[in-house]
């Protein structure tokens, strides 16, 4: 799981974003379980629509408090998966629904290889 967490770190430093926010983690999610519901290049192509790149890399690695207890909450990627996708707070959940991805279809994708993800 920590290997996803510094992918995320990864996609936000590429972004030049300020944070690593649940939108990253669902980058790497995204990137390491390529055979998925939704498809990583796709989405960070939204995620670069609708947030942008900045110029200038942080030189902190820095989360936001949602992406925070995840990380500290969860036990394993399934958790942290649901958590995104049941948190309408998060980035990554308005931009899923915004970019009409069926959070429930998606879901029960991932509940669905749960055993490997654990």
């Amino acid at each position: 799981m920590n290997e996803l967490f510094l992918m995320a770190e990864e996609e936000m430093k590429d972004l030049k974003h300020p944070y690593v926010g649940t939108e990253h983690f669902l980058l790497a999610f995204l990137k390491k379980y390529n055979s998925f519901y939704l498809n990583y290049e796709d989405f960070k192509d939204y995620v670069i629509k609708v947030i942008g790149k900045s110029n200038i890399c942080s030189e902190y690695i820095l989360y936001t408090p949602i992406l925070r207890r995840i990380k500290n909450d969860c036990q394993n990627v399934y958790e942290c998966m649901i958590k995104i996708l049941t948190d309408d707070d998060s980035i990554a959940y308005s931009l899923l629904l915004s970019l009409g991805v069926d959070i429930e279809a998606f879901y029960l994708s991932i509940v669905k290889n749960e055993i490997e993800l654990i």
